[in-house]
């Protein structure tokens, strides 16, 4: 598969490379003609491919899918949480399994036994998903947890994954404000007391489509996010052991925002519904933006920096002279760009991606 050209302004949110990751707090995927754009001018794009490049808190995934499909010598994805393992199986390491029809056949035929109702069905049913759609989630991840290749199983958890948030009303829904919703879907409330909204911007056709139309769209949207390409690897590691333990010419660093959401607390339920035990304890850089120099410290072994956050604590002239305190010989030079990450439900007019890179010579 060729590349996407790093410099295109065209937005990356609906391109076909990117239809298998599923939807993540925080995720850069709109950001990446723009950082990897700021990049290029300092470090150019034939030399890439000679470059190993971490994604030191790899969230979502599309800063290291981005890395891949642009050919660095090698991809070494980071995140301690075992969701983005998920990811890191089926798509970043997947270099030519696909989900098939077969795949599929086999999966809308099989006659795998687990207990009914499922877990999904019992704890989520009407206060999260309506009763069919919890059961469709059991099914899958059922379909999942018996299969024998390592990365078919990471693919049929990643349909889960996408199923959960397509069988809510929007994404951000999950776990918290679809409750209505299912309630109408199980004949429990009317749907005239729904918000009216919802019937106009095209959330409820989305829900009320069938199931198994949901999964051959997520077949094929997964299918999209395979493609060949140098070794990748990923680790569960702090991030500043990783960044010790890992030999890289190129670190992309995305810590969680001080004082913004706790991904731990946010993503409880989606993290219930894949059957994955992540670790509750809040990540210390939602705390305090001090943290930021023990970053910078750990990453000296590291000749270039990439780093992105936000303007919630932190101005681009704050965060310019935090890396310069760390950056030694580097060249650093800092951009801004105004971005909201959730512009549908985020209130906040003056929100700011900051982007500060750090280069050798």
């Amino acid at each position: 598969m060729s590349s996407i050209v790093y410099q295109s302004k065209k937005s990356l949110t609906h391109h076909r490379l990117f239809k298998g990751l599923p939807a993540y707090f925080g995720g850069k995927r709109k950001l990446l003609p723009w950082i990897f754009g700021h990049l290029a001018q300092h470090i150019p794009p034939s030399q890439w491919p000679s470059l190993r490049f971490l994604d030191l808190f790899m969230g979502g995934g599309s800063v290291s899918l981005f890395a891949k499909a642009q050919g660095f010598a090698a991809v070494l994805s980071n995140d301690l949480s075992p969701r983005c393992e998920i990811i890191a199986n089926a798509l970043l390491a997947n270099h030519h399994q696909p989900l098939t029809r077969t795949d599929l056949l086999q999966f809308v035929q099989n006659t795998v036994e687990f207990d009914h109702p499922g877990s999904i069905e019992t704890e989520l049913s009407t206060s999260v998903f309506s009763t069919r759609h919890a059961q469709w989630l059991d099914r899958v991840r059922g379909w999942a947890d018996v299969q024998d290749n390592p990365t078919k199983a990471a693919l049929w958890r990643l349909m889960l994954w996408h199923l959960a948030h397509r069988f809510v009303c929007f994404p951000t829904s999950l776990g918290s404000s679809n409750r209505p919703f299912a309630e109408a879907l199980d004949g429990m409330r009317s749907w005239d007391e729904l918000n009216p909204k919802r019937y106009t911007d095209g959330s409820l056709n989305e829900l009320l489509k069938p199931a198994t139309k949901q999964i051959v769209t997520v077949r094929r949207n997964l299918n999209h996010s395979i493609f060949a390409g140098g070794p990748t690897t990923f680790s569960r590691l702090d991030a500043l052991d990783c960044l010790q333990q890992t030999p890289a010419d190129v670190v992309f660093m995305d810590p969680p925002y001080a004082g913004t959401l706790s991904y731990e607390s946010k993503l409880k339920v989606l993290d219930e519904i894949l059957g994955v035990q992540t670790p509750m304890q809040t990540s210390t850089f939602t705390h305090a933006t001090e943290d930021l120099h023990q970053l910078c410290e750990a990453a000296q072994n590291v000749p270039n920096w990439i780093l992105t956050y936000g303007n919630h604590q932190l101005t681009l002239e704050n965060l310019v002279a935090l890396v310069k305190e760390h950056a030694g010989d580097r060249t650093v030079v800092g951009f801004a760009k105004s971005y909201k990450h959730l512009s549908h439900v985020s209130q906040r007019t003056q929100n700011q991606e900051l982007l500060v890179l750090a280069l050798n010579g």
